[in-house]
């Protein structure tokens, strides 16, 4: 009753087969380590003359570095207490360089810490440059006042003190057909234009209850923003609100300090060429001019 045993060979015929050492040497040889190469070492930007007060263009210079480069130098500077400085190389992240990646969102994150903490950058409120936010609606002004404090507040933090808000609410008529709730259109006029001949669409927002209003108002006031930099094209244009995405703080850390001075500066009038026109995808409301409000 002992069962016999049974050998490889008769198993497995294949396994009792010569060693094959072609396959063998060829298998060997893959697991060579690959020869070793040098990785490309990043560009150490330095802090500059730490003496000096910097200016709001500080490190523009250095931006063609790449973004990398300039994340290692505003942490370096943060780490050494320099938090001036370090919040002015965060901000040629987001101004000075190709938008995406990870050092523009870290850029973002470390902002919305350190700039409330610093001194606004414009301590003269007399040299502030007048931002006129025009506002064409049927709504009652006081149903408007919550969101103009509210967003006169973030743009002073924004800008560094650089912008003063003064809003222009402009009756308009009740449309005809019957609405849950008056929309609201929204230009911005700077020094050297003329509010009645706005160089933009206007963005025309529809919110549904009071409660909306500061929240649409401030995501149309980022996009009229985010295209005058477009415009202006000598820095890089902020990235787009996505869907459900809080417009209060890309308003006051996405457009850094020295684009608002562009933006305050720079009247679309004087541009050579013109700003761009039509419909565009990054906002949900419907682009309008002043003429369509008044229809």
């Amino acid at each position: 009753m002992t069962p016999r045993s049974v050998s490889a060979s008769e198993l497995r015929p294949e396994f009792a087969s010569p060693v094959d050492r072609e396959i063998i040497d060829s298998l060997t040889s893959r697991t060579d380590e690959p020869p070793d190469t040098d990785a490309p070492s990043l560009p150490q930007i330095e802090f500059g003359s730490i003496g000096t007060s910097p200016g709001l263009d500080e490190y523009l210079a250095d931006s063609q570095q790449g973004a990398q480069a300039l994340l290692d130098l505003a942490i370096r500077l943060q780490n050494a207490g320099h938090i001036q400085r370090a919040v002015l190389a965060y901000e040629r992240i987001l101004d000075s360089t190709p938008a995406g990646g990870s050092p523009r969102l870290e850029a973002e994150e470390t902002l919305a810490n350190l700039k409330i903490s610093l001194p606004i950058w414009n301590a003269d409120s007399e040299s502030a440059i007048p931002l006129e936010i025009n506002l064409s609606t049927a709504r009652a002004p006081e149903t408007l006042q919550p969101a103009l404090t509210a967003l006169t507040e973030l743009i002073t933090i924004g800008s560094g003190n650089l912008c003063q808000p003064k809003f222009q609410i402009i009756p308009s008529s009740p449309p005809t057909q019957n609405l849950p709730s008056y929309p609201i259109a929204i230009w911005l006029t700077v020094p050297g234009e003329e509010p009645d001949k706005p160089s933009l669409a206007v963005i025309t927002i529809a919110p549904q209850s009071d409660e909306e209003v500061t929240q649409k108002l401030t995501r149309g006031i980022f996009t009229l923003l985010k295209r005058r930099i477009e415009s202006i094209g000598n820095l890089s244009t902020p990235l787009p609100l996505s869907e459900g995405e809080d417009a209060e703080s890309a308003l006051v850390n996405r457009i850094t300090r020295l684009a608002w001075k562009q933006i305050l500066e720079t009247p679309f009038q004087s541009l050579q060429e013109g700003p761009p026109t039509g419909n565009t995808t990054d906002e949900e409301e419907t682009p309008a001019t002043p003429e369509d409000e008044e229809r």
